[in-house]
């Protein structure tokens, strides 16, 4: 999964256009407010359905962020049932996540927030065996680490720095999103450098199935090339 797409809306139309750019899986959401793209995203009752049929609507993984209050999250029969409608992963902050997800038939994604006091957590989740007796289910782990007030603006060589360290100290691919305007250009460095792949969103995409399309389109061919 070198070039996932986090969509500004759950939208069939949206995820289409993403699969149709290139997009090698998708990413929804449920129960959280959005900072990138301003969009608020309800509960399990109100999005299942639409999440479904994006699931339908598409050949490639398609991951779930479920909530960002462990209170909000969908229940273990909500997420086992769309297991078993073809969810492929989990992307959540590893604080907003109960232990319970370490049982579900799901590959996880746990992301951080900061760098600050948090590497050796990093490396943690990385390697550690989540299920007794078997292989670790962490597919990647993803930095998450911008600061709010730095959304949008320049990525930039301390950026990629701080990346490529991170990713020499743990055993585990990392997930970048776009929370600073990385240009296509730079996501093939990334990629190169075997930081990790790359996850982009509204940022860069835009937020209308026109933009979503174009904008995969453009960062595959390069990240292609």
């Amino acid at each position: 999964m070198d070039l996932i797409v986090s969509l500004p809306k759950n939208d069939i139309e949206m995820a289409k256009a993403a699969v149709e750019g290139g997009a090698a899986a998708l990413k929804v959401h449920m129960n959280v407010s959005h900072a990138a793209s301003g969009t608020g995203f309800g509960t399990y009752a109100e999005e299942a359905e639409t999440v479904r049929g994006i699931i339908d609507a598409v050949d490639i993984p398609v991951g779930l962020m479920p909530g960002a209050d462990i209170a909000e999250l969908p229940e273990p029969k909500e997420l086992l049932a769309l297991a078993d409608a073809g969810l492929d992963f989990l992307d959540i902050y590893a604080g907003h996540m109960p232990l319970w997800f370490l049982d579900l038939p799901l590959k996880l994604i746990p992301a951080f927030s900061s760098l600050e006091g948090d590497w050796e957590v990093f490396r943690a989740a990385g390697y550690m065996n989540l299920v007794p007796g078997g292989p670790s289910r962490i597919e990647m782990v993803e930095a998450s680490v911008c600061p709010k007030d730095q959304y949008g603006q320049p990525f930039n060589y301390h950026d990629f720095s701080v990346l490529r360290a991170l990713r020499d100290y743990i055993d585990t691919p990392l997930l970048v999103p776009t929370q600073k305007a990385i240009t296509p250009e730079e996501g093939r460095r990334i990629i190169d450098a075997g930081i990790g792949s790359l996850m982009i969103g509204a940022i860069v995409t835009g937020t209308t199935a026109e933009s979503i399309g174009e904008a995969t389109a453009l960062y595959r061919k390069v990240l292609s090339q």
